[in-house]
């Protein structure tokens, strides 16, 4: 089951501070946004932005004839996107703190809705994909993006072993093992009766310098 709102703030809030320092989340941000084709002028909506590691790189694409908006639950990470977006002079990128499923557009009003590790945080995938989809001008794209049942190995599978070994109840805490196998996807796409996903598997070698440089992705 998704973990309770509260929950997910608390967690993403402490993690604010170091989040935007690991690679993965930019490398992924950037490959979906190559991916979704976004291009000059497009309107793109980008669900838990977090700290704007895919709506940046979707900034940057749309250019200043374009727009893009960033919806995330944690007000710290917002704080951090839209810093991000001052320095880097993007005042096309525009983000919001709130609860995505609550979000309301006109038909037709979006060329690109795009999540990158966010959506399996939603008590109603469906329910959010079809009304993503009903946003979608003609040509538009729905995109995203969700861990593999093999992320960050081999730290991970150590780090889950001494987690459940002091608490056992643990064990399934991830709410991204929801969708961590591509079936899993088409299965979504068809529960919210929108087209097929195109589904590709992408992996990544993260560099790590030392043992140590481990403990951020952890934290």
């Amino acid at each position: 089951m998704p973990p309770n709102p509260a929950l997910v703030i608390t967690t993403y809030t402490q993690a604010s501070h170091t989040m935007d320092g690991l690679p993965f989340w930019h490398h992924y941000g950037r490959l979906t946004v190559e991916r979704a084709g976004v291009g000059p002028g497009e309107r793109v909506l980008d669900l838990c932005c977090g700290t704007g590691a895919s709506a940046l790189p979707a900034a940057r694409a749309v250019g200043r004839t374009g727009s893009v908006l960033g919806v995330d639950l944690t007000p710290a990470l917002v704080d951090v996107a839209r810093a991000n977006a001052a320095y880097q002079g993007l005042s096309q990128a525009r983000f919001d703190t709130g609860d995505v499923t609550a979000l309301t557009f006109p038909p037709g009003s979006v060329d690109v809705v795009q999540s990158v590790f966010g959506i399996f945080f939603l008590p109603d995938m469906p329910g959010m994909l079809r009304r993503a989809w009903d946003w979608l001008a003609p040509g538009g794209r729905l995109v995203t993006t969700v861990w593999g049942a093999t992320v960050l190995s081999p730290g991970e599978p150590y780090f889950w072993e001494a987690v459940t070994r002091e608490d056992p109840s643990l064990a399934h805490i991830s709410p991204a093992a929801l969708l961590a196998e591509p079936d899993a996807l088409v299965r979504l796409h068809a529960e919210a009766g929108v087209a097929a996903p195109v589904v590709t598997r992408e992996s990544w070698r993260m560099p790590l310098g030392s043992a140590d440089a481990f403990w951020p992705v952890i934290m």
